[in-house]
């Protein structure tokens, strides 16, 4: 059969319009295309779907096209065409030179055209086999290889170079797998066959190069497009850099460029120059990486290596050898260390940045690179590594770790301990996945679920893409493995996210926190780790270090890997030492490459804001340049301009911009004037790098400003909302039909790879279990031990089987399991590997189809805005976008590693703007590496390139920097104290004439203390330093400057150098502002442990918002380092240090004192101990200077700004409360209140306060309404007078007292409480009310009782005027309320009454009350509506006159009642007065008993002291009511049970199969049942009419469930009736069949199903063998036969009487089952003949499932074995619908045999079911309907089901049809092709309408116009060549 896939998809027109001809093959063609989902990747039906999943053809030759993402491209598609055709006739015939030629030229239009779609098939194509592709690549290196003339090979060489190394193939992602499958065909094996044929036209080109006459080949550019090959070739093919003719090869292009440069010297060999200088490096890393040598081969090429020899006799150090991680090639190490680095003792190799002293490598470029990658990684683990080396060392792990552990005495850690991998699991994006539980922080425990959640949500541990570390020690060995968070749910369990597990969560109130992991990295070695710690649940410790996150530094050190590996570095040759930049000047730099275009020059009017005319700039001579002009005309200064032209004119230029000197502004203004030259220069994007998000917001909000507004942010951490719909996720993106096609196939192949990898688990599922059954290892020993599988035959108690093994003691036969789970594990994990590792590569081929789709939004932005790390984690998509201008902001921030990984292969232009006067990059070990520290002098990893080529360095001179000059941020006193950083720096004239801080004496101050810092014992890191009296201090002074009124939350900023400073300001300033904190700033306190202090500490109070606004403000703080870039009105400075040794800490170096200083606008205050910081000389400067002023003191000088001559001084915080308490001074408010005109009688405070002062005065305001005086204050509202009048006559003529004077105003408001008698209209109740109610109002209703009886018998609980409602016309409409009583109705099935509120009409259902059945034995525990299962113990009733019971104790007893009274003496002496045989009643002592008076004769009402107790003994019952036997005896029905003899003594049992019980008899008095347990007795008749109630409770719990079902063949009837989702009508056809099982099988008939099975679990539930009746019959045979072993089983069977009352069982419920199991049979039945009837098709395959005729044949045979079983029950309402189902199903299956078997695919290979079969079944069925009609007649109410049977039967008697002969078929037909009129069979066509009557159509056979079928009226023919509903072809006519 032929598959799907195969068939081609219909896009031509060869076939429209003939919708019934078959294709070529016999195959019917489709009517629908390519599916859209499959494209787009989702496609959820996989091969069932029936739409095609195969893109490769189009119109039966090539590739899909779309036009939803290529327009107007017919020309182009054409071109493609035609390639195509030329493409695969070159398969087909011998390709010679020209269509070689013309198979490369001809694609190059496509390749440049605009059709992505196009060009992505093209690299699909040049890798099909059957298309030729292979075929033409190898027979163009033959040609170009055999060739006689070296002109005509090379410029075939050339254009096929070019073809290959095409942008449009290299750049995108999503083809470059075809693309790896080119070049891995052009190079062979290892790469053999290409460096042949680069050698081959290398040395053509060397031969041309030496002629003397010109040339058709522009050899330049032959050259470099050769260069391009083999360079992509080196790069895709790495081993071929192993080749020995590589040398030779590289030397002979650097000849050939030579001689070329000799000849004529052009820009294309500069470039050539530059990339053999690149594939050397690449070779030389090549060598490293695969020999092990560190020798560079480029000294073999004879290339020039600028060195800097040494002037130490040091030896040079080799890395490598001391662990598995330790490499001297940098592409070796492992980026995460792994546990053999860890816990080496070995120091790690750590390189020296000082270009003086001796390095391995060197080549500068690989030596800087080497140093980037060495440094960076050990300042980001180095922390790590230290701790983890200690536990790993420790001889055994422990649980005991703090939970804070600080790490070298500087990082803090956290710890959580009795960690488990809980599950392990196989996700679509996560891959394998761990869920770990451990126990929760200390600080978590105590705290309830809400305040846990919120704990999780404020702390930063354990944040979604952290690294954590997970060690174990299992017998003494240590383990080590490295996860990332995948998910931090916070939400709680609940939500399962597969069959087995729950979504792990860190909240929960049981259970401890889990977590979701995945391993960092997924070999095969961590994957084996991980399933043993799995299965063998080995306890473990994780380790979290905050700010761990490898996604911010693992695509750094990835991409300077690979810069190493290719040895490439843009602008080197300015940042790095050769022989030719030693000594630079600024003229050296030259313009960018873009620009050196003749004629090309900047038109800077474009950021002219005045004036006209053109302003340039010329690239190559920027002193030309009018900077006067540009001043006038643009608002910049001569500094800005100088900077502008600077960054313009050179490639890598670097602009350094003071505080406040408009850093930003100059780049803006930069981009702007690219941005206008973009089309002219070809730029593509301009990429905007910034360190951090904040940054890069704020600069892409000034680009937004002067209307740049297509850009794009990459990145997820964007807070601005006006640049939220810019992000690259949000930015729309088509995707190719081919890419679609590509992630369809992809998809799929991962989610089989995901099911194959989930199955593997199972085995390691298995092991990790507590306990194992044979199951578990079953299917593993089949396998992996067959021999031994073989031994185990059967089970024995421990779930083992065993044979050969018994011989095994249990410990010997435990250590045998232990080793088979060890193998299991170890199989499972390794195949697991292989799945986990392929979905790995599928799940990159999705992302690079992805990543393919944000290339091309990426290419049409004109900005591209990313953070330094943001680019490191795409640089993949942007080393393909190839930008040419990349401009970094806060360049002097970015780590050197950073940046440099960020320099994309082809940028042409760089612009650094930043600082480096300012503060420097962030790192981890400020100790070991920082340029500030005498230990990392030697590394200097905090030093950025912007400083190092500003300032330079020994051996490399510093470059030109653009400085600003101009300041526009400080008034002249702030920028005073940084004039000794920069000299030149100009005050601007906007800031000289700043206001004045508002409430301050002095702008500027440094208020002196010596107040000693706080002792560092907070559990934080050592460094973080605080200082109580500063921070009160501080508060104090931020309170003060708030109540002003005149400052904003972001005018004031609180700055200090430390956390723990920062963190003690923030907890006293939330007690009255909102506290602002900058992300930075919040990482850094959770990388201390800040964060979680306070957190849950108390309990609701802590969990209010910690951010208040109680003074309607708040304050931002913020430490020193993270406040670079912001300003403030006023900042205010707590410096912290405090010490008698003169420590300054952090504030000793310049930069982080220059960021201080200058961060204010108008003022700034000092706190701090000047003695602590005169030991550092810029210190020492600003305090000379302060000195100056008079602006250094022991207090601080406010300043009243109503009252300025009042001089305050404040020495301590309190003092700011004592001199100005309300934001003023002490002396009293002088202004007037408003609008009162009262004075003001508060302390002086500032206007906002003034303003919202409250006026305490008593109110002087007269009211006009009344005479009475206000009582309220003069600022309050007076509102409604509310004193209380007397005596006010209302208008009823009543007075009311304490009137409130407001309402005397206007009486007829006032409401009368005077109870009065009215009338109500309509009903005329009489109703006593309040005086004010309206009755005749339309809303008022009657409150009388309704007081009506509704149906079911209880009082209508409403009101006359709820009950009886007016309706529009004005008729009164009775409608009762519904019944709020209790039911009450007693059960059926039980003593009980219903509680349930009244429901009239509406059943009672099952009682809700627990059994009350009960024995001596035991009692039941089930509800009361349930069956209980007899107690089958033996009876306990005896005595020594009657004898023992012989039955079980739940059987109707079969011994005599015994009429003796008791001879047992009491406990108090005296003899029993109850029956022999019965329990001794105790408390019932005739003598001695307090009941003498009890009544207990209830026939002569003698009381207990009359009765005669040895002629009638008593008997107490369950209740303790006890009456003599004789009238218990007449009362409970004991003669219905027992003969009795003349004398009434009992002397017989009577047959109890005859009757039912009337009942449980019950007590007298209170008529509760009596019970077995309490009385023996009346067992006999208890027990019989329990059984008879429990059997009642069986039929009553079958009835409901037969209730439950018939409602659900209802909904599955009326789901069947509707017509599929997917159309049918279409036909079941080859094509849709697949489809057709989803939708008939899984989809329609799943309820249907569903519903047969539970009504078989119902039909074997309440089946004879669990009938309670049963039950207790074959108890009764057991225990019999235990006593009399001679008696037989069938003896013992007929010697019982209540079996015939036990075999006649009910079967009414069991029956009722199996016939709703016959309709849902018969409706799916039904349904599959109707989709059958409806099929248009000529042919088609057997249904899912079976064909209907072979259910119906044994649905026939169900149905008449039922209806026999439904006869011999008596059960004629059963019997009728099955007689029905059988006739209905015989019809269709005659229907099916005569209209549709021959349609049947290979009908000439199928018997057909014989004429005398079916004949057969349609006699029965006449049979069973007279049957039926006869069984009805005699029911009462069945006229429906009569109908039924009398309409059936008439169908039967019906004409009939028989089969066909062919002779007889040739007649008809001769018949009507002769005469006249007659249709001739070869242009005719023969139909079957829709009840299977044949007709045919003549002239071309197809239907054009409707009529009626003369045997049934139905619809036939049709319009438009298209058959009506129903009609399908009869083959059966033509074939005969």
């Amino acid at each position: 059969m032929t598959s799907r896939n195969d068939r081609p998809w219909r896009g031509d027109n060869a076939n429209r319009g003939t919708a019934w001809q078959p294709s070529k093959g016999g195959q019917t063609p489709r009517n629908k295309g390519v599916c859209h989902a499959y494209q787009r990747g989702n496609c959820r039906y996989g091969a069932s779907c029936k739409f095609s999943h195969d893109l490769s053809r189009e119109s039966g030759k090539g590739s899909l096209l779309s036009t939803k993402d290529v327009e107007d491209i017919t020309d182009d598609k054409q071109d493609y065409l035609d390639w195509k055709r030329l493409l695969r006739r070159g398969r087909l015939s011998q390709l010679d030179e020209q269509r070689v030629l013309d198979i490369w030229t001809g694609v190059i239009p496509i390749l440049d055209g605009e059709s992505r779609q196009l060009q992505q098939s093209v690299a699909k194509d040049l890798v099909d086999e059957d298309l030729g592709g292979h075929h033409a690549i190898r027979t163009t290196m033959q040609i170009c290889d055999n060739h006689d003339d070296d002109i005509r090979s090379l410029a075939l060489s050339n254009i096929f170079f070019k073809v290959i190394t095409h942008p449009a193939l290299l750049d995108s992602m999503s083809v470059d797998s075809f693309v790896g499958s080119i070049y891995r065909f052009v190079g062979g094996v290892n790469g053999e066959e290409g460096i042949m044929f680069l050698t081959d036209v290398l040395q053509r080109m060397t031969q041309v190069s030496k002629g003397s006459t010109p040339t058709a080949v522009d050899l330049p550019s032959a050259l470099l497009a050769t260069l391009e090959f083999m360079d992509t070739f080196f790069r895709r093919e790495r081993r071929s850099l192993l080749n020995d003719r590589l040398t030779g090869l590289f030397k002979t292009v650097k000849r050939l460029i030579a001689r070329l440069h000799g000849m004529a010297p052009c820009t294309k060999l500069e470039l050539a120059s530059v990339r053999l200088e690149v594939m050397n490096r690449m070779l030389a890393a090549a060598h490293r990486l695969f020999s092990g040598t560190t020798k560079n081969p480029m000294q073999a090429l004879g290339g020039q290596i600028a060195q800097v020899q040494s002037t130490f006799p040091l030896a040079i150090v080799v890395p490598g050898g001391n662990h598995d991680n330790d490499f001297a090639d940098l592409n070796k190490i492992q980026i995460i260390p792994t546990p053999g680095e860890i816990s080496s003792g070995h120091p790690e190799f750590l390189p020296s940045t000082d270009l003086l002293q001796p390095h391995f490598l060197s080549d500068p470029i690989q030596r800087h690179l080497d140093c980037a990658f060495r440094l960076l990684r050990h300042d980001i683990f180095g922390p790590l590594k230290a701790v983890l080396s200690g536990l790993l060392s420790q001889e055994q792990a422990t649980d005991t770790v703090n939970p804070n552990h600080v790490i070298c005495g500087n990082v803090l850690g956290h710890v959580y301990v009795k960690a488990f991998i809980k599950h392990l699991s196989v996700r679509e994006k996560a891959g394998l996945e761990a869920t770990i539980s451990f126990t929760a922080p200390p600080q978590v425990k105590r705290l309830n679920l809400r305040e846990q959640r919120r704990w999780w949500d404020e702390s930063s541990r354990l944040e979604q893409g952290s690294l954590v570390s997970f060690v174990t020690s299992n017998s003494g060995e240590k383990s080590l493995l490295f996860f990332i968070v995948t998910v931090k749910n916070t939400e709680g369990m609940g939500r399962r996210r597969d069959k087995e597990d729950f979504e792990p969560t860190l909240v929960s109130e049981n259970t401890n926190p889990t977590l979701s992991l995945k391993l960092t990295s997924e070999t095969r070695e961590n994957v084996a780790l991980l399933a043993h710690i799995y299965a063998h649940r080995i306890p473990g410790q994780l380790i979290e270090l905050p700010g761990i996150i490898p996604g911010t530094f693992v695509p750094v050190l990835k991409s300077l890997q690979r810069m190493f590996q290719n040895g490439e570095l843009p602008f080197h040759r300015w940042i790095l030492p050769s022989p030719t930049n030693h000594q630079l000047h600024q003229d050296k730099i030259p313009p960018p490459a873009y620009t050196r275009q003749p004629g090309f020059s900047f038109h800077l009017d474009c950021i002219a804001t005045n004036g006209t005319g053109v302003l340039t700039l010329n690239p190559n001579a920027p002193d030309d340049l009018d900077y006067q002009t540009l001043e006038s005309r643009t608002g910049l200064d001569r500094a800005q301009c100088l900077a502008l032209a600077a960054a313009l004119t050179r490639e890598y230029s670097q602009i350094q911009g003071p505080p406040g000197t408009g850093k930003s502004h100059v780049g803006v203004q930069v981009i702007k004037v690219l941005l206008h030259h973009k089309a002219q220069a070809k730029l593509g994007p301009i990429i905007i790098q910034c360190y951090t998000n904040h940054a890069l917001d704020q600069f892409l909000k000034h680009l937004k400003d002067i209307g740049v507004n297509n850009m794009i942010r990459v990145g997820g951490q964007c807070k601005d909302k006006e640049l939220e719909g810019k992000n690259l996720r949000l930015v729309p993106k088509a995707q190719t039909p081919m890419e679609g096609y590509i992630l369809g196939k992809t998809y799929e192949e991962l989610n089989t790879c995901l099911k194959q990898a989930g199955i593997m688990l199972k085995p390691i599922h298995q092991a990790q279990r507590a306990h194992l059954d044979w199951s578990s290892l079953e299917g593993f020993l089949t396998t992996a031990h067959p021999r031994i599988s073989a031994q185990f035959q059967q089970v024995d108690e421990d779930g083992f089987t065993h044979r050969d093994v018994s011989l095994l003691t249990n410990p010997q036969r435990h250590a045998l399991v232990e080793g088979w789970l060890g193998e299991m594990t170890e199989q499972g994990s390794d195949r697991l590997f292989d799945y986990v590792d392929e979905a790995k590569r599928l799940r990159s081929t999705i992302d690079g189809v992805h990543a393919d789709t944000n290339r091309r939004a990426l290419l049409q932005a004109d900005i591209i805005g990313v953070t330094t790390t943001g680019l490191a984690r795409n640089i993949d998509i942007l080393r393909l976008i190839k930008p040419k201008v990349m401009l970094c902001e806060e360049a002097a921030e970015v780590l050197e590693p950073h940046l440099i990984s960020s320099f994309i292969p082809g940028l042409e232009h760089v612009i650094q703007i930043g600082d480096h006067r300012q503060l420097r990059p962030q790192i981890q070990n400020y100790l070991q590496f920082s340029i500030e520290t005498q230990r990392g002098q030697a590394y200097q990893l905090d030093r950025s390139q912007f400083e190092r080529r500003a300032v330079g360095e020994p051996g490399l001179a510093p470059i030109p920097v653009a400085q600003l000059k101009i300041q526009r941020r400080m008034r002249p006193e702030i920028s005073r104290l940084i004039r000794s950083v920069y000299p030149d720096l100009e005050d601007h004239d906007c800031v000289k004439n700043l206001p004045s801080v508002v409430g301050m004496r002095h702008n500027l101050f440094w208020l002196d203390h010596s107040h000693p810092e706080d002792n560092n014992n907070d559990g934080m890191r050592v460094s973080s330093h605080s200082n109580s009296w500063e921070v009160e201090m501080t508060t104090a002074l931020v309170r003060h400057l708030v109540r002003q009124g005149e400052y904003k939350s972001a005018d004031v900023a609180l700055l200090t150098p430390y956390a723990g400073q920062l963190q003690k300001l923030r907890a006293a300033l939330n007690k009255d502002f909102e506290v602002v904190l900058s992300e930075r700033d919040l990482e850094t306190l959770a990388q201390q442990g800040a964060a979680d202090t306070g957190i849950g500490q108390t309990s609701q109070d802590m969990w209010q918002s910690h951010q208040k606004q109680t003074l309607g403000q708040s304050i931002r703080i913020a430490t020193v380092d993270n406040f670079q870039g912001e300003e403030a009105k006023v900042v205010i400075v707590s410096l912290v240090r405090s010490n008698a040794n003169r420590k300054v800490g952090f504030l000793r170096t310049e930069n982080r004192i220059n960021v201080l200083l200058s961060r204010a606008k108008h003022g700034m205050y000092l706190i701090g101990n000047t003695s602590t910081y005169l030991n550092v000389d810029m210190w020492r400067d600003v305090h000379r200077q302060l000195t100056e002023t008079d602006a250094v003191g022991d207090a601080i000088a406010l300043c009243c700004p109503r009252h300025p001559d009042t001089r305050m001084h404040c020495l301590e915080p309190q003092d700011f409360e004592k001199h100005s308490p309300e934001g003023g001074c002490n002396l009293p408010c002088d202004k007037r209140l408003e609008p009162c005109g009262h004075r003001c009688q508060t302390k002086c405070h500032s206007d906002v306060l003034h303003a919202a002062f409250a006026c305490p005065q008593p109110c002087p305001r007269i009211r006009t309404t009344c005479s009475h005086q206000c009582p309220l204050l003069c600022s309050d509202v007076c509102g409604d007078c509310k004193v209380l009048v007397s005596g006010v006559q209302l208008p009823c003529g009543h007075v009311k007292d304490r009137v409130p004077c407001h309402m005397t105003v206007e009486t007829s408001r006032i409401q009368c409480a005077v109870q009065v008698e009215k009338q109500v209209p309509g009903c005329g109740h009489m109703v006593k009310m309040n005086c004010f109610r309206d009755v005749t109002s339309a809303a008022y209703r009657c409150p009388t009782k309704c007081n009506k009886l509704l149906s079911c018998g209880h009082v209508c609980p409403g009101t006359c005027g709820v009950c009886n409602k007016q309706s529009e016309d004005g008729t009164v409409v009775i409608q009762h309320q519904a019944c709020t009583k209790v039911c009450g109705r007693p059960s059926s099935i039980c003593n009980h009454v219903c509680t349930r509120r009244c429901h009239d009409g509406e059943g009672c259902g099952g009682c809700t009350k627990s059994c009350e059945v009960r024995c001596p034995h035991s009692s039941c525990s089930l509800g009361c509506r349930d069956p209980c299962a007899p107690c089958v113990e033996e009876c306990t009733w005896s005595c020594s006159h009657k004898g023992s019971c012989s039955l079980p104790c739940a059987a109707p007893c079969n011994r005599l009642p015994c009429d003796e009274r008791c001879d047992q003496t009491l406990t108090c002496g005296h003899q029993c007065p109850s029956f022999c045989g019965e329990d001794c009643p105790q408390d019932l002592c005739q003598i001695c008993c307090v009941q003498k008076d009890a009544r207990v004769d209830l026939l002569e009402f003698k009381t207990f002291a009359e009765v005669d107790l040895n002629e009638f003994p008593i008997v107490q019952l369950s209740c303790k009511h006890f009456f003599t036997g004789e009238t218990l005896d007449g009362l409970v029905g004991m003669d219905d049970v027992y003969t009795t003899d003349r004398a009434g003594q009992y002397n017989g049992l009577k047959d109890l199969s005859v009757a039912l019980s009337g009942g449980i008899p019950a007590c007298p008095d209170c008529k509760r049942p009596i019970r077995q347990f309490a009385t023996k007795r009346y067992n006999r008749v208890v027990n019989r009419a329990v059984m008879d109630e429990t059997s009642k409770r069986f039929l009553v719990e079958g009835s409901r469930r037969l209730e439950e079902l018939e409602k659900e063949l209802v909904k599955v009837e009326d789901k069947l009736r509707k017509p599929p989702k997917e159309s049918i009508t279409a036909g079941i056809t080859s094509h849709n069949l697949e489809r057709l099982r989803f939708v008939s099988v899984e989809g329609r008939y799943a309820e249907g199903l569903s519903l047969e099975k539970e009504a078989g679990r119902v039909r074997e539930a309440m089946n004879i063998e669990h009938q309670p009746m049963k039950r207790l019959n074959d108890a009764i045979v057991t225990l019999r036969r235990r006593r009399n072993n001679s008696a037989t089983l069938e003896e013992e069977m007929r010697s019982l009487t209540i079996l015939e009352k036990a075999q006649n069982y009910e079967k009414q419920v069991t029956m009722g089952a199996r016939m709703i199991q016959l309709k849902v049979q018969e409706m799916m039945l039904r349904d599959k003949f109707n989709l059958l009837r409806k099929s248009r098709v000529d042919t088609f395959k057997p249904l899912p499932g079976g064909m209907p005729d072979k259910l119906a044949t044994l649905f026939l045979q169900s149905c008449k074995k039922f209806v026999a079983e439904a006869a011999e029950a008596k059960l004629p309402r059963l019997a009728m619908p099955a007689i029905l189902a059988y006739a209905r199903v015989a019809q269709l299956d005659d229907w099916y045999w005569r209209n549709a078997a021959h349609r049947l695919e290979g009908a000439n290979s199928v018997q057909r079911k014989c004429a005398r079969a079916r004949k057969q079944d349609r006699e029965t069925a006449r049979a069973l309907l007279d049957n039926a009609a006869t069984m009805c007649a005699a029911l009462p109410n069945s006229k429906e089901l009569m109908a039924a049977i009398e309409e059936m039967k008439r169908l039967y008697e019906g004409s009939r049809y028989e089969d066909v002969t062919p002779e007889e078929l040739a007649a008809i037909k001769t018949a009507m092709v002769s005469g006249r009129g007659g249709i001739a069979t070869h242009s005719g066509h023969w139909y079957n309408c829709a009840n299977g009557h044949p007709f045919a159509i003549g002239e071309c056979g197809m239907p054009m116009e409707e009529a009626r079928c003369p045997e049934c009226g139905a619809r036939i023919g049709g319009h438009n060549h298209t058959a009506v509903e129903g009609v399908s072809r009869a083959f059966g006519m033509e074939s005969a």
